[in-house]
């Protein structure tokens, strides 16, 4: 299989690429900068475009020819003012480029579980418009929704997390009993490239989720020991948050009503189709988190992205 994969640079495209190269496939990469995909697999062609500035990219791809589309190009920060110049406006792009090809390929869209998940964001609604377009689109499509990505090339949520549980005292809201389910990048990224092979799956949305769920206080003690953090663990009750949201609120500060909202529902998803169609098999938090760690907490940030709040990261203090 000919496999583009949108965003190949970054965290999620960059195991997309080596999960593909890794079965047999021949992988192109389109990015801003797609040399720093070249340390995943040698044997990659590297195609430099920006989807919210096209260009030739049409006539590229064409030469291309690909049999599926992994896109995973986005931006996960909230506040960027490219949010949804590419999440929206480039996953159109992509779309209307992929339609005029004389066979459109098939399309994997990578998503985020935020989309449907309190509280909503600038980013999930991003992400919400663009499955969208992906669905009006006429392409034969999947879309995947995964919850908290984390694992080892990770800018965003991983670093940003060690660098709150390395020291000094962490409050949780209610103690940080509500439920999530981290899943690792590469249970992502094998769950994309399935989706791609599989040529009868079209219209179709799978959430892909850790194999069962933890506290959010678990996962940070899981985190905090994995990485080698000395925090202090402890737990705000929520009728203070509660109290002090309101006072912010009046203030013009909704953060912390969004802080609130996220811990007193759970966030657990059931990945049971992906399991049967495309062979999803999440491991467990402790596996995941020793690849993660295994070199060192250095090794969560071996893309070079500088540390920033994750868009799909649970709302905190």
């Amino acid at each position: 299989m000919k496999l583009l994969v949108t965003g190949g640079a970054g965290f999620v495209g960059r195991h997309v690429t080596a999960a593909a190269r890794a079965r047999g496939h021949e992988v192109a990469v389109l990015s801003r900068h797609p040399e720093r995909a070249r340390d995943v697999a040698d044997e990659v062609t590297l195609v430099q475009g920006d989807l919210t500035a096209p260009g030739d990219l049409g006539e590229r791809l064409a030469a291309l020819a690909p049999d599926a589309v992994v896109h995973a190009a986005a931006v996960v920060v909230d506040h960027d003012p490219k949010l949804h110049q590419v999440n929206v406006e480039g996953t159109a792009a992509l779309c209307k480029l992929l339609g005029g090809l004389p066979t459109p390929p098939r399309l994997v869209h990578v998503s985020t579980f935020a989309v449907e998940d309190p509280p909503p964001t600038e980013y999930s609604r991003s992400k919400l418009a663009a499955e969208e377009v992906v669905r009006a689109s006429g392409l034969r499509q999947v879309v995947l929704r995964p919850t908290l990505v984390y694992g080892r090339g990770d800018g965003t949520n991983t670093p940003d997390l060690v660098a709150r549980m390395a020291h000094g005292t962490h409050w949780l809201p209610g103690g940080g009993r509500v439920l999530i389910q981290p899943v690792h990048v590469d249970d992502v990224a094998q769950a994309a490239v399935a989706a791609a092979e599989r040529g009868e799956l079209h219209d179709r949305t799978y959430r892909l989720g850790g194999p069962e769920p933890v506290s959010v206080r678990a996962w940070r003690e899981a985190v905090r020991d994995a990485s080698g953090g000395a925090a202090r663990i402890r737990g705000l009750p929520l009728g203070v948050l509660q109290l002090a949201a309101g006072a912010l609120a009046l203030l013009g500060k909704p953060r912390a009503r969004d802080v609130l909202s996220f811990h007193v529902v759970d966030h657990v998803v059931d990945s049971a189709d992906a399991r049967r169609d495309l062979g999803f098999a999440p491991r467990a938090l402790e596996a995941g988190l020793a690849e993660t760690f295994g070199g060192g907490v250095d090794g969560a940030d071996a893309a070079g992205s500088p540390p920033a709040r994750g868009a799909d990261a649970p709302p905190d203090l």
